[in-house]
C-alpha cells in the first residue's frame, strides 16, 4: 500500500529554525518535508548525488562517506574519511551502493560507529536474503534495517520523483519518512511488507526492464527489415497497445545510438541475477533477455541490447 507519514522527533535531528531542541518532536513544516533530520550517507555515484542533493534542498544536514571522495566534490555534504563517521550519531543513514557486497561493507562499518543511527534505509538494489539476514544483524545492535530500492534512474535521483519499494518495519519507515520524501515521490512510495520485500518488488520490476526492452527492439527490428521506418512504428506503438515506457523514454536514445549509461548493462545483469536466485522455477522470458544483454559491452546502457536486433546509427 502507498505510505503516509509521521515524523517523531528523533536522536540525531537538525533543530527547526523555530528553536526546538534536538530529539523533541517536530513539527512538520509545509509541503512534502516533514522535519529536518542529520543523515549520514553513504554512496556518491550515479544516483547517490542527485539524493544527497535533494536531501540537502530539503534542509537536511548530511554527512557522505564516497569511496571515490572527487565524485562528492561539489555536493552539500560534510565529507567523512569512512562509513563509521558519516553515521556516528546521525538520526538516521541512508546507503545507495551497488550490490550485497557492498552493502555487507556499509553495515559492519555503521554497527562500528560510536553511536550507530536507530535506523538503516537501504537503498541498494541487493539479494533479498542478504537483506534479511543484515536486518538480523542490525537489530542485535538496537538498528533498524530498512530495504528500500528506487526506481526512476539518475533523473529521478535528481528530480526528487523516484518510487522507492519499502520492506521493513512501519515505525522505523516513520523515522525515515523525511529522507525518503526528500528523494522520492511520496505518492509514488509503497510498503510492501517485511525486510526483503521491497526489493522483490523492485527485481521484479527490473525482470519486466530486460524482457521489454529487448522484446520492443526485436519488434522495431522486424518493422525496419520489412520496411517500416522505427521512428514511425514508435509513434503509432505509442498510439497503440504496444505503448510502453520503455518505448517513450528509453526508445528515443536508442534510435539514435546514443548509449551513454543511464542503467548499466552490467547492474540489469546483476538484477536479473537476483531474479533468477529468486524465482521459484525457470525464467523462460527472463533468460532470454538475459542471454542478449549478456552480448552488450557492461557497461553500455542496457538499451544498447537494440543493436542486436535492429539497425541503428553507431
Amino acid at each position: 500500500m502507498a505510505l503516509g507519514h509521521s515524523a517523531p522527533g528523533l536522536p540525531g535531528n537538525v533543530p527547526p529554525a523555530t528553536g526546538s531542541s534536538v530529539g523533541t518532536a517536530l513539527t512538520p513544516p509545509s509541503g512534502r518535508y516533514r522535519g529536518r533530520v542529520l543523515i549520514g550517507f553513504v554512496g556518491a555515484g550515479l544516483m547517490g548525488g542527485g539524493m544527497v542533493r535533494n536531501l540537502a534542498a530539503a534542509g537536511h544536514e548530511v554527512r557522505l562517506y564516497a569511496r571515490t571522495p572527487a565524485r562528492a566534490a561539489d555536493l552539500p555534504a560534510t565529507l567523512a574519511p569512512s562509513v563509521a563517521e558519516a553515521v556516528s550519531g546521525a538520526g538516521l543513514a541512508c546507503s545507495c551502493v551497488t550490490d550485497s557486497d557492498d552493502v555487507r561493507e556499509v553495515v559492519e562499518g555503521m554497527l562500528a560507529a560510536p553511536s550507530p543511527p536507530p535506523v538503516l534505509v537501504e537503498l541498494s538494489t541487493i539479494a533479498p536474503a542478504v537483506a534479511r539476514e543484515l536486518a538480523e544483524e542490525c537489530a542485535g545492535h538496537g538498528v533498524a534495517y530498512l530495504d528500500c530500492p528506487v526506481s526512476g534512474g539518475p533523473m529521478g535521483a535528481d528530480t526528487g520523483t523516484l518510487a522507492i519499494m519499502c520492506g521493513g518495519d512501519a515505525d522505523a519507515l516513520s523515522v525515515a519518512a523525511p529522507a525518503l520524501d526528500a528523494m522520492g515521490d511520496p505518492a509514488k512510495r509503497f510498503h510492501c511488507g517485511p525486510v526483503g520485500l521491497g526489493l522483490v518488488a523492485k527485481l521484479v520490476g527490473n525482470l519486466l526492464v530486460g524482457i521489454i526492452s529487448t522484446g520492443t527492439a526485436e519488434a522495431l527490428g522486424v518493422g525496419q527489415r520489412a520496411g517500416l521506418d522505427p521512428a514511425l512504428a514508435r509513434e503509432i506503438l505509442m498510439s497503440s497497445s504496444g505503448d510502453s515506457w520503455q518505448l517513450r523514454n528509453l526508445f528515443p536514445r536508442v534510435l539514435e545510438g546514443d548509449h551513454r549509461p543511464r542503467f548499466t548493462t552490467r547492474n540489469l545483469l546483476k538484477d536479473l541475477g537476483h531474479v533468477r536466485d529468486l524465482a521459484d522455477r525457470p525464467l523462460t522470458m527472463g533468460d532470454a533477455a538475459r542471454g542478449l544483454l549478456e552480448q552488450v559491452p557492461p557497461d553500455l546502457d542496457y538499451g544498447a541490447v537494440a543493436r542486436l536486433l535492429m539497425d541503428l546509427p553507431d
